[in-house]
């Protein structure tokens, strides 16, 4: 690397050093870790140094592979934004994204090959994928379709779920470009985010079988007490197949959360569901959350869970002033957090969870103004299950989007300028590489090192 550089902290870094000691995160508590100094490392290990030690590659091209550090760009032969990446072992992975774009690799990122399927070169955008070894594999394609392989992608079934009311533009392409204002929350006027966050938006499974999608309607984002009149469609949905997806049958989901930091007045209001993680017992949580919006507005936040595959979703997040909370304090007399939930959560065991939150709602892309968070893109955590939440600085400059967790503790992060980081404690985030410009949207992790991410331009980069 050359002689060490002058050190000099940029005014974004300054900020997120000054996140370390304040004490809410979007009504998340920051960590309050045994050594303060533990968070600055973490933060000047992501925003300090030189801009150019960074040396990207062209993952859309046929060129060489560039490493940056432990990780390296894959050359996948599209240019089409990719979302999502899932594996059936170390070596073998499929990476989706639009236009129906189905990616294979058998050789660990060697070289991807395109999988024919039923909706290769249409209008679809491909968004999340879950693979259970040795071979099955199910690809959400938004709005309201599932395809579904039992033989590692040589052949594939489509299955259309019966989602109302999310509408068939969410095939548009400016939805996932993220072209709405900076900072733009979802809402009934905020058509660019709302559109983007509408239909089946996650995916995991228990088994080859047994599977679980979460489904967004536009009611999950208005912020009217349940019912709310007017609104095509449910809040949310979780349907679930156990026959290795021939049939998806709707499960029942509580029907509404309440609210926090505004005139919530002890009501429930109905909440998206915008992510789902599954564990081999049958374990699964989703969760999904939005700011009402101005004036007296709250946050609204929402984690469910079931603990055996068909049983009834329960909701962990309770507020303060609803009988619920009283028991919670019972058992946390001194809580650690808060209620919440992320934008995009995985929950590695059946008590840690863990989440990276995109959208803020300051005048500056990931800054979050007015809920004591001065830093971009924060990581969340929760150490029961995801009934109370904490949240930190993610290590990164950018906007977090995507986050997989191989092991209880051992957490990495992907988002905008291809910066990954990672924790091995799970709670200090620093900077893991940045082997590509390009924005991120997916990533997995097959153990603790080895791990694919996908991103803008058929951007593929592994970790081995």
């Amino acid at each position: 690397m050359g002689a060490a550089p002058t050190l000099s902290i940029p005014a974004r870094v300054a900020a997120a050093l000054r996140a370390c000691v304040v004490c809410w995160c979007r009504g998340v508590p920051v960590a309050r870790a045994p050594a303060i100094w533990l968070c600055a490392a973490a933060v000047l290990l992501a925003g300090c140094g030189s801009p150019g030690q960074a040396k990207p590659g062209a993952p859309g091209t046929a060129g060489s592979r560039v490493a940056s550090g432990a990780w390296r760009a894959d050359a996948s032969g599209t240019q089409q934004p990719l979302y999502a990446v899932a594996c059936l072992s170390a070596r073998r992975c499929e990476a989706v994204g639009a236009a129906g774009t189905i990616l294979s690799t058998g050789d660990g990122g060697a070289t991807w090959r395109a999988q024919a399927n039923p909706l290769q070169g249409s209008s679809k955008i491909l968004y999340r994928i879950a693979c259970v070894a040795p071979s099955s594999c199910y690809v959400i394609a938004r709005p309201g379709t599932i395809l579904v392989t039992h033989d590692g992608g040589a052949t594939w079934s489509s299955h259309v779920l019966a989602l109302a009311g999310v509408g068939g533009n969410l095939t548009d392409q400016t939805c996932l470009a993220d072209t709405g204002p900076p900072g733009e929350q979802p809402g009934p006027s905020a058509d660019g985010r709302l559109r983007c966050r509408l239909g089946l938006l996650d995916i995991s499974c228990v088994s080859a079988l047994i599977c679980y999608a979460v489904a967004s309607g536009p009611a999950g984002y208005s912020y009217s007490p349940v019912p709310v009149p007017g609104r095509a469609g449910s809040a949310s949905s979780v349907w679930m197949t156990s026959d290795g997806g021939t049939s998806w049958t709707r499960q029942s989901v509580p029907p509404g959360v309440g609210c926090t930091n505004g005139d919530c007045a002890k009501l429930l209001f109905p909440y998206p569901l915008e992510w789902v993680s599954c564990l081999g017992s049958g374990l699964c949580r989703a969760g999904g959350g939005y700011f009402g919006g101005g004036g007296n507005s709250g946050y609204v936040y929402a984690v469910v869970a079931v603990t055996r595959p068909g049983a009834r979703w329960t909701m962990l997040t309770c507020q303060p002033g609803f009988p619920c909370y009283n028991a919670l304090m019972a058992i946390h007399p001194f809580p650690p957090g808060a209620p919440f939930s992320p934008d995009a959560g995985a929950c590695p065991t059946s008590a840690r969870c863990y989440g990276v939150s995109s959208i803020s709602s300051g005048t500056e892309p990931g800054i979050t103004e007015g809920v004591g968070y001065a830093g971009p893109g924060p990581v969340s955590w929760s150490a029961d299950g995801g009934e109370l939440w904490l949240a930190g600085p993610s290590g990164a400059g950018s906007i977090r989007t995507a986050i997989a967790c191989p092991a209880a503790r051992t957490c990495y992060t992907a988002g905008d300028q291809g910066m990954i980081t990672r924790t091995a404690n799970g709670t200090a985030f620093v900077a893991d590489g940045r082997p590509t410009t390009r924005d991120l949207h997916g990533i997995t992790c097959v153990d603790a090192v080895t791990c694919y991410a996908v991103g803008d331009g058929g951007t593929i980069v592994a970790r081995q």
